[in-house]
C-alpha cells in the first residue's frame, strides 16, 4: 500500500501518519510518500510553494479560482502537456514507486491524480482509493477512484461525479492518531464554572491566524489562568510573540511553542480551543471533548468545515476580535454551554475513523 499525501499545511500528512500507523499495527506494510518526491522541483513550486506564500502573505486571490468547476479539469488536462513540454527529471523514479503497489491511497486530490498518471506512463494498473481531511469535498476530487472515504453523509456535485462513475463513498470520519473519545460529565463541568480556564490558541502547522493583539485580548482576560498559543512552522510568529510578550512569559501566564507533531497533551490541557477550521483541527478538538472557537478560516474547505460546525453548534465562531472578547465572558460564566459546545463536537466525528479505514481497504483486498 502506497499513502500519498501533500505538504500544503500539516494536515494531509497528519492524515497520511495516522492511516500507516493503523496499518502497521495491523501488521501491514506500507510506504508513506509525498507528492513532491515524485515531481520535478519547478512543479511542486508552482502547485505548493506558490500556495504557502500566498497562505503566509494573507493573499486570497486564488480561493475563487480553485472554486471554480473548471479549473481541476483543465488542470488536469494541463499538468501532462507542461510536464512532457519542460520535462521531468524524476520521472523514472516516480514510475518505480507506483510499479512497488496495487494499491494507492491518496490524503490529496494531487495524490489521487499523480498516482493515477505515472501509474499509466508505467504501464501498471493501480487500485487508487481517496481520504478526505475536511468535511465538504473540493471540486479537485474530480479524478478517478475506487472507494472514498469523506467526513460524513452529505451531498454535493463532486460526490455525484463520483456516484455516477461507480466510485464507492464510505461516511466514515476523518482519521486521526492518538485520539482518546472521552465524554465530559455535567458534574465535571459544573466544578469548573467560575475557575480560571487554561485558553489554547493555534493556527494550523503554520500558525496562520494568530496575530500579537489576539494574544494581547486573551491575556487581558481576568479570567484566564494561563495562555498557550501554538505558532506552528511561523517562526516570524513566534519571534514576535517572545519579544512583544517577554514579562508573560516569564509569569507563566503565556506558553509558546513552535511545530508539534502530537497536538494531544495540549488539547487535553485546555478548556477552551481557539483555532482557525482546519478539518483535522477541528477533529482532533472535538475528540478531546474541548470546547471549540473557531476563529478564522481560509477561503475554500476552511469556509465549509467552519460552516460544518457552527450549524450543529458544534463551536462558536468568532468573526472579529470584539467578537472573540463576548464569546470568552460567555464560556466563562457558563460551564453548561462549554460542555454542550464540547459534545455537540464530539458527536460529528470518529474516534475510530482511522482503524475503520484500514480494516475495509485490508478486509477489501483479501
Amino acid at each position: 500500500m502506497l499513502l500519498l499525501y501533500v505538504e500544503s499545511g500539516a494536515g494531509s500528512r497528519a492524515l497520511a501518519l495516522a492511516l500507516a500507523n493503523s496499518f502497521r499495527q495491523q501488521g501491514e506494510q506500507v510506504e508513506l510518500m509525498s507528492v513532491s518526491e515524485l515531481l520535478p522541483r519547478w512543479l511542486s513550486d508552482i502547485l505548493f510553494g506558490q500556495y504557502y506564500e500566498w497562505c503566509m502573505s494573507g493573499k486570497q486571490h486564488h480561493s475563487k479560482l480553485y472554486a471554480s468547476r473548471w479549473f481541476y479539469p483543465f488542470l488536469y488536462r494541463l499538468l501532462p502537456i507542461w510536464l512532457a513540454f519542460k520535462g521531468n527529471n524524476k520521472l523514472n523514479e516516480a514510475k518505480a514507486v507506483l510499479r512497488r503497489h496495487s494499491k494507492v491511497l491518496a490524503c490529496s486530490y494531487y495524490g489521487a491524480f499523480f498516482a493515477r498518471y505515472f501509474a499509466r506512463l508505467a504501464g501498471h494498473q493501480v487500485e487508487i482509493s481517496g481520504v478526505l481531511g475536511d468535511y465538504q469535498i473540493s471540486n479537485g476530487w474530480r479524478t478517478p477512484l475506487t472507494r472514498l472515504f469523506i467526513s460524513h453523509q452529505y451531498d454535493h456535485p463532486v460526490l455525484d461525479w463520483h456516484r455516477a462513475r461507480g466510485t464507492r463513498i464510505l461516511p466514515l470520519g476523518i482519521p486521526t492518531e492518538g485520539t482518546q473519545n472521552v465524554t465530559t460529565s455535567p458534574e465535571t463541568s459544573v466544578q469548573t464554572c467560575g475557575a480560571r480556564l487554561c485558553v489554547l490558541l493555534c493556527g494550523g502547522g503554520w500558525g496562520l491566524g494568530i496575530s500579537a493583539s489576539t494574544v494581547a485580548l486573551l491575556l487581558a482576560q481576568a479570567q484566564f489562568g494561563k495562555v498557550t498559543v501554538i505558532c506552528g512552522q511561523n517562526v516570524a510568529l513566534y519571534e514576535q510573540l517572545k519579544t512583544r510578550f517577554g514579562n508573560d512569559i516569564t509569569q507563566q501566564r503565556l506558553e509558546l511553542t513552535g511545530f508539534v507533531s502530537d497536538m494531544q497533551s495540549f488539547y487535553a490541557q485546555a478548556d477552551i480551543i481557539i483555532t482557525k477550521a482546519g478539518g483535522l483541527t477541528l477533529t482532533e478538538a472535538a475528540l478531546t471533548n474541548t470546547c471549540l472557537i473557531i476563529h478564522g478560516a481560509l477561503p475554500g474547505q476552511e469556509q465549509h468545515n467552519r460552516a460544518v460546525f457552527v450549524a450543529q453548534g458544534a463551536a462558536l465562531n468568532a468573526e472579529c476580535e470584539q467578537e472573540l472578547s463576548e464569546l470568552l465572558s460567555r464560556l466563562q460564566a457558563s460551564a453548561e454551554l462549554r460542555r454542550q459546545t464540547a459534545m455537540q463536537a464530539a458527536s460529528l466525528v470518529n474516534a475510530n475513523a482511522s482503524q475503520q479505514i484500514c480494516h475495509h481497504l485490508l478486509a477489501s483486498s483479501r
